[in-house]
């Protein structure tokens, strides 16, 4: 594997757990790498949550200017210019396509019965305007229980299947993610299209990046981002995404 010229981080069960802060040594590993190459992390999640667990874990001085965010799963862009985090690009859901989805996720959960008796942390339907999110437990719910309600991913196959045959005359994009998820956003909007901004952005082509998650298999959430020509590799969560790190800095360092 060629030292890359730019690195995209997955978040969740990356980077950090869902809703847990970066560790010491990941926020100090990311900021030494940003002071070299440009670093993305690229989610799920929105960029409020970025704002509350992966930004304040940065040291003051962290090279910002070198640091892009892509929450919702590449559906929106986030750069740091003149101070402020501004939205370099924004793909939204149509009023129609919008209640479409929320209607859909809402019936499939009760003709499906897949929660029934399941416990819940939270929201069980996240409606943002670029992405709909299914949380099966909750979006608060602990990470050990998040892990142990759907292993194998049975439960959400099921009202995936349901929301495909229900959101079949829609440009969607329905996607079984982490590890009680399913998300929806418009059709190539995913992080595929995240990783294709970015080479453009920054002058390089994909095969000189290298994406870093922990599904990166057949069908993971990760997955997508392979037919760009994306470097990739796999972790099995935050503490090797840690030396992973610290690994990239040591290769790109030219001291």
């Amino acid at each position: 594997m060629s030292s890359p010229r730019a690195v995209v981080f997955d978040l969740d069960n990356t980077l950090a757990l869902a809703f847990e802060h970066l560790s010491a040594r990941t926020a100090k590993g990311l900021s030494q790498l940003l002071e070299l190459i440009p670093v993305a992390v690229m989610s799920g999640a929105t960029i409020e949550r970025m704002e509350e667990y992966v930004l304040p874990t940065l040291p003051s001085d962290a090279k910002l200017a070198n640091l892009y965010l892509f929450p919702n799963t590449g559906a929106s862009c986030y750069v740091w210019k003149k101070g402020e985090w501004q939205r370099a690009y924004h793909h939204a859901f149509t009023r129609e396509e919008f209640d479409a989805a929320v209607a859909a996720v809402s019936e499939g959960i009760e003709k499906t019965g897949i929660v029934e008796g399941a416990p819940q942390w939270g929201e069980r339907i996240v409606a943002r305007e670029n992405q709909i999110t299914f949380a099966g437990i909750g979006v608060d719910a602990p990470a050990d229980k998040k892990r142990a309600w759907d292993p194998d991913r049975a439960k959400r196959a099921k009202l995936k299947a349901f929301l495909d045959e229900k959101l079949a005359g829609f440009d969607f994009d329905i996607r079984v993610s982490s590890r009680t998820a399913i998300d929806i956003t418009k059709t190539g909007i995913n992080k595929a299209l995240g990783v294709r901004w970015l080479a453009k952005h920054l002058g390089v082509e994909p095969k000189d990046m290298l994406f870093v998650g922990d599904d990166l298999k057949p069908h993971g959430n990760d997955a997508v981002v392979i037919p760009t020509g994306i470097q990739i590799r796999e972790t099995s969560g935050p503490e090797e995404t840690a030396a992973i790190i610290e690994e990239l800095i040591g290769a790109s360092d030219p001291t």
